[in-house]
C-alpha cells in the first residue's frame, strides 16, 4: 500500500508540474531535508519547524502586495479547516510587508493559520515567485514545491496532503 501511495504522490507531482509549467508557474516533486527555521508569528509566538515534527507542514510564501496570493488565500483557509485536525499545519510566510499592515489583511481574508513575519525565510528557501508553497512531510523532508497560483493545482496538492497525512511520511 505504501508503494501505491508513493506512486500517487509522484504522479500528482508530475501532473502539478506539467500544469504549472503550462500556466507560467512551476512545481517540483522533491525529497530532501527541509531547512530548519525559527520565525515569529503575528502574536509574538516563536514557531520552529523542529517543533512541528509528526505534522505535515505547508509553508506558503506570500505578500499583501501580491494579487495572485490574494486569490490563493481562500484556498489555503479551506485546506486549513479541512485538514488541521488530521495533522496539517499551514504557515503563511509573509514577504516584504510592514508588520503593521498584516493584522487588518489577515482579518479581512479570514486567515485561520499562523502568519510569520518576514525574517528572510523566503531567501533561505530560495523563493523568487510569489506565491510559492512548500510541502514538508512528517519526517521533515521537502516533498513538493509549487511556484505561482493555479486554482486547479489544489486538487492535486490536496491529494498529496491527504496521502502524507494518512501515510505518516
Amino acid at each position: 500500500m505504501k508503494t501505491l501511495g508513493t506512486l500517487c504522490l509522484v504522479l500528482c507531482g508530475f501532473v502539478v508540474s506539467a500544469s504549472a509549467q503550462e500556466e507560467g508557474g512551476s512545481a517540483d516533486l522533491i525529497n530532501e531535508p527541509a531547512i530548519e527555521f525559527e520565525g515569529v508569528d503575528l502574536d509574538g509566538n516563536i514557531v520552529r519547524l523542529s517543533d512541528l515534527t509528526d505534522k505535515v507542514v505547508l509553508i506558503n510564501f506570500w505578500g499583501v502586495w501580491c494579487i495572485s496570493c490574494r486569490q490563493e488565500i481562500p484556498e489555503l483557509v479551506a485546506l486549513d479547516r479541512q485538514w488541521r485536525d488530521r495533522g496539517l499545519v499551514i504557515l503563511g510566510a509573509d514577504y516584504g510587508d510592514e508588520p503593521k499592515t498584516l493584522p487588518p489583511f489577515v482579518e479581512e481574508f479570514g486567515m485561520s493559520y499562523p502568519v510569520l513575519l518576514d525574517d528572510g525565510l523566503a531567501d533561505r528557501y530560495s523563493v523568487i515567485v510569489f506565491p510559492t508553497s512548500i510541502l514538508i512531510d512528517r519526517s521533515g523532508r521537502l516533498r513538493l514545491r509549487v511556484e505561482g497560483f493555479l486554482p486547479e493545482r489544489f486538487e492535486m496538492m490536496t491529494a498529496s496532503i491527504e496521502y502524507l497525512l494518512a501515510d505518516g511520511t
